[in-house]
């Protein structure tokens, strides 16, 4: 898929810089200004937005390739089982949407969010929404892999590729995927931090600084897979339908809808990131003192100074975060 990918980026550039850019409707600065929607009103229609877009499949597609990379990474079997464990706590689906749902009632605008309504009521909208649920099923990876061999064997057309790059982009799909890759290293390294020595605390600050240096390259690599994931997701859809959501994640409503939702994401996987940490840190320390007692060593004969010198047992190296492999050349 990167193959098709880059072939799909000429088009993309071309369609984007000749592409058409509808005129502004003229306003009757004599018309009053609507009054703003009461608080219950404006809730219950957020509610009903958030319920027909299905966010809570956006996140579950984030949380998914999150484990994708942890499942790719070099990490021991106790590490990745914690880690899981933290993905379910820190990216609770109750606790992302209460943000998100703040940030819409803060930001509110009526007139876009009687048009974002009125595309999530259409029976294009619910298609779409049903395939983003669908693909979150679980066991689908061998479905998955067969899929998108076809797509190597038979390439999907220029047309399609586009549509699915601006729904990509439109939604936020990569960039909310990097945002919550970099909360999720940073919260593993600040909790690491917290628990090692001051030479282990350097080697973790060594690996952020690789992090650092490759972090543009794993975002295309992120594009890469998502594109992949996408192209899965839409496979009953036609054309007609992907050209139909891109256009309205284009519209101003569109943006208004998705850009308040991913600034309210940013949000909410900084303060994951303190969230990772502390399940952590909790982690090590219920370790520490759940830890049955270590058996008594046997005594050695001799003077007190004999055995003083009796080797201690080595230490257990300090946990280390999951560190990606270096970004695929392209």
């Amino acid at each position: 898929m990167k193959r098709l990918a880059r072939f799909a980026t000429f088009p993309l550039a071309a369609l984007l810089l000749a592409g058409a850019v509808l005129p502004a409707q003229a306003q009757d600065k004599g018309r009053a200004r609507p009054k703003p929607a009461p608080v219950d009103e404006k809730s219950a229609r957020v509610d009903e937005a958030l319920r027909l877009s299905n966010l809570k499949d956006h996140l579950a597609a984030i949380r998914t390739r999150l484990q994708a990379f942890l499942d790719a990474s070099s990490t021991g079997y106790d590490t990745k089982q914690w880690v899981t464990g933290s993905f379910k706590t820190a990216y609770a689906p109750e606790v992302y949407t209460k943000p998100i749902k703040q940030a819409l009632l803060d930001n509110y605008d009526a007139d876009a969010m009687t048009r974002v309504l009125v595309w999530y009521r259409s029976p294009t909208a619910r298609k779409i929404s049903r395939l983003e649920g669908a693909a979150q099923v679980p066991n689908q990876g061998a479905a998955r892999k067969n899929y998108l061999a076809t797509l190597e064997a038979k390439p999907p057309s220029e047309d399609r590729l586009v549509l699915v790059f601006r729904i990509d982009e439109g939604s936020r799909a990569s960039d909310s995927t990097a945002a919550a890759l970099k909360a999720s290293i940073n919260g593993w390294n600040l909790g690491i931090q917290q628990v090692v020595s001051d030479p282990e605390r350097q080697r973790i600050v060594q690996i952020e600084a690789v992090l650092t240096k490759y972090r543009a390259e794993f975002r295309d690599v992120i594009a890469d897979d998502v594109l992949s994931e996408l192209m899965y997701t839409y496979r009953e859809a036609t054309d007609v339908e992907l050209r139909a959501y891109a256009e309205f994640l284009e519209s101003d409503a569109g943006k208004w809808f998705f850009g308040t939702t991913f600034k309210a994401q940013e949000a909410f996987f900084e303060k994951a990131t303190d969230q990772v940490a502390e399940d952590f840190v909790n982690t090590v320390l219920q370790k520490q003192t759940t830890r049955p007692p270590r058996p008594a060593t046997t005594p050695v004969d001799g003077p007190p100074s004999a055995r003083a010198s009796q080797p201690a047992a080595p230490a257990k190296p300090a946990p280390v975060p999951p560190a990606p492999a270096p970004p695929a050349k392209k």
